[in-house]
């Protein structure tokens, strides 16, 4: 259940001190997008080149706040009160009864790769995350994009995915081996994920239509030789067809562009899609 918050008694229970760091950061557009979670909302904030991840909600009847900016006692901080008001700035509903990131159970391993990160100083840190991004192309995409350093598929990023298409579209050409052709799918599978880690584009949605129905013909050899392929053409169909869906999902596009769009690739496709994972997206 949302409830309403007293806007104006809630300043006026922010120190004084709290209340003018919280309008610096506001004032230098330091609080990030808004993420609804647990039931209250979050945001990551720039405070002087520092960045922080507080979270705002309602627990037991109380208006509580978390950070990692390490503030201590039971008073919001500034980082808090900042995505506090932006959320009221912005009237965004409130669960009565949220939860913080603080109680949400994890699993034993996460909880001892959290353990070990927290134990190490930040430039440690730092370089053991950039390392991995230098061997992990994915990684480093995830990363660029959650520090928004990605602004959608630039040209780099499209140019990388239209290569990789190139190379599957060319699979059988010449001497080839199913192994071939299983390679080049994984790679499609690959590759549309780490195009997907960026922010969501019409261009990105056009590239993965056109890789369905190369990938479909391909399939039609793994499918002759199921005898000695070791992988099932439904494991890159699905893949590829999920990219598809979730970008439909985060373009809202409308309705009828969607079903026009599915209807386009049933018609350019030899073998039958499960288009079952659209079902909860409006379609004409």
């Amino acid at each position: 259940m949302a409830v309403r918050i007293d806007i104006q008694a809630f300043h006026d229970s922010v120190p004084s001190a709290v209340r003018e760091a919280s309008t610096r950061l506001l004032a230098t557009g330091g609080v990030g997008d808004l993420e609804l979670t647990g039931g209250g909302i979050q945001a990551v904030v720039l405070d002087r080149g520092t960045a922080v991840q507080p979270w705002v909600g309602i627990v037991a009847g109380n208006f509580t706040g978390e950070c990692d900016c390490g503030t201590a006692d039971e008073d919001l901080c500034a980082h808090a009160v900042a995505v506090a008001l932006t959320a009221f700035d912005n009237d965004v509903a409130f669960s009565g009864a949220a939860t913080p990131p603080s109680a949400v159970s994890v699993s034993p391993d996460h909880e001892d790769y959290l353990q070990a990160a927290q134990r190490l100083a930040p430039r440690q840190l730092a370089n053991l995350v950039a390392g991995h991004a230098v061997r992990d192309r994915l990684f480093a995409t995830r990363l660029l994009a959650e520090a928004n350093m990605l602004h959608g598929a630039d040209h780099t990023g499209l140019q990388d995915f239209r290569a990789v298409l190139r190379d599957a579209s060319n699979a059988t050409t010449g001497r080839w081996e199913i192994s071939d052709v299983e390679a080049a799918g994984h790679r499609l599978a690959s590759e549309v994920e780490i195009l997907c880690a960026r922010p969501a584009s019409l261009a990105m949605l056009d590239l993965v239509e056109e890789a369905i129905p190369v990938w479909d013909e391909l399939s039609g050899h793994l499918r002759d030789a199921y005898h000695i392929a070791r992988t099932e053409p439904e494991e890159i169909t699905d893949s590829l067809l999920c990219a598809h869906r979730d970008l439909c999902d985060s373009l809202d596009l409308d309705p009828e562009d969607v079903t026009d769009r599915l209807n386009r690739l049933v018609e350019r496709c030899h073998y039958e899609l499960d288009i079952s994972g659209y079902i909860d997206l409006p379609l004409g």
